[in-house]
């Protein structure tokens, strides 16, 4: 054979080893991984929540996969936007299918979520939700799961709160009626406010942001002790400015854990006296995990955690503990192993209940001179 030849021949085979290595070393940095989905409202008018939810996941990854990962393997989580759109949710979901995710962390809200939850019974793939509350998002879903407390739960404690902490005897119930988790969450605080002895001055219904100053103007003689509104943070910011112009300084105003973030969207700090609402997260608890995790969330992203936050981190390691207690990523015995465990998080103890609902903590949150703090931890 001629020099050139038996050059080109050697240079042909240590082409072909080099391919054949870094094929074997792509395959084996493949089989070292974990891989988990998000899908979260990246744009749109619900962003917010959804780049606070996507800060915990970064977290929890980096923490985990510097402590050694899962079972000797580096989680990755693959981050979708999901618009906030129910139909395009299931695209995307699909598409994270295709992509050969063990589970899935999402969506922020309720209606999303079950879009999505929907769509994962066919396959079975676990699914977790950091923030949505709507029973219905679990209810008769082997494979879906949440990291916080129902709409019934927070509103029951929400109705404990203004009754036996605030003292409130009279109240106001605004309702978008738009959204029947929010009904429901109303339709619950009634209940169980009159349970304790509460009366309700009257339930108004409302289908825009634009209907807050008429409702309001019937009740500007005789005032109500108390407003509660379940709502989103946006339309609830309308609210808090909207009472503050008419005059209801001396009236609480009351919501649920969808008012979280609502601070930045008031411009007024006196509107927001007498404002609460109820969280699964605080980050000025005195617990060591906690103060941890917000240390570790503010060196990186200079600021503080909010509930989406928090939760979106519990639900990495929540998932991290099922995968670790069923010894693999087979979708039926990671949903198993959630089932069964029991996890101290940063949000409380974690053990789901019959509809996959965990019974955590509510924190009242209060904003007080510009600052997000904890009024009360309740726990029924």
């Amino acid at each position: 054979m001629p020099d050139n030849m038996s050059k080109i021949v050697k240079t042909m085979c240590l082409l072909l080893l080099t391919v054949s290595m870094y094929g074997c070393v792509h395959k084996k940095d493949k089989q070292e991984y974990i891989t988990l989905g998000a899908l979260l409202p990246l744009t749109g008018a619900e962003s917010d929540e959804g780049l606070r939810a996507f800060n915990g996941l970064q977290l929890a990854k980096k923490e985990i996969n510097e402590s050694g990962g899962v079972m000797g393997k580096m989680i990755d989580i693959i981050t979708l936007n999901d618009r906030g759109e129910e139909d395009y949710a299931v695209q995307q979901y699909h598409n994270l299918r295709g992509k050969g995710v063990v589970a899935i962390i999402g969506s922020s809200y309720s209606g999303v979520t079950t879009a999505i939850a929907k769509a994962s019974e066919k396959d079975g793939i676990p699914v977790i939700s950091p923030t949505a509350s709507d029973p219905g998002v679990t209810r008769g879903r082997k494979n879906v799961f949440r990291a916080i407390f129902t709409d019934d739960y927070q509103a029951k404690a929400m109705a404990y709160f203004a009754y036996n902490s605030l003292n409130t005897r009279n109240v106001l119930i605004l309702i978008n009626e738009n959204f029947a988790s929010y009904k429901r969450a109303a339709e619950v605080f009634e209940i169980s406010f009159r349970e304790y002895g509460g009366q309700i001055a009257a339930v108004e219904y409302y289908s825009a942001e634009e209907d807050y100053p008429g409702i309001l103007a019937k009740y500007a003689i005789n005032k109500p002790d108390l407003i509660f509104c379940p709502e989103d943070y946006l339309p609830a910011a309308k609210l808090i400015n909207c009472v503050h112009e008419h005059g209801f300084e001396g009236v609480y105003k009351l919501g649920t854990d969808a008012w979280d973030g609502i601070l930045t969207y008031v411009p007024h700090p006196e509107a927001m006296k007498n404002v609460y609402y109820s969280a699964p997260f605080s980050f000025d608890d005195p617990d060591e995990d906690v103060t941890r995790f917000v240390r570790n969330y503010f060196n990186i992203f200079s600021q503080m955690p909010l509930s989406g936050s928090a939760t979106a981190y519990t639900c990495v390691y929540i998932l991290k503990k099922a995968i670790e207690e069923a010894g693999n990523t087979n979708s039926h015995d990671i949903v198993s192993a959630m089932k069964k465990n029991v996890l101290d998080v940063i949000t409380g103890r974690i053990q789901f209940d019959e509809n996959n609902n965990p019974h955590t903590n509510v924190y009242v949150i209060q904003i007080d001179g510009g600052v997000y703090s904890t009024f009360e931890k309740l726990s029924l």
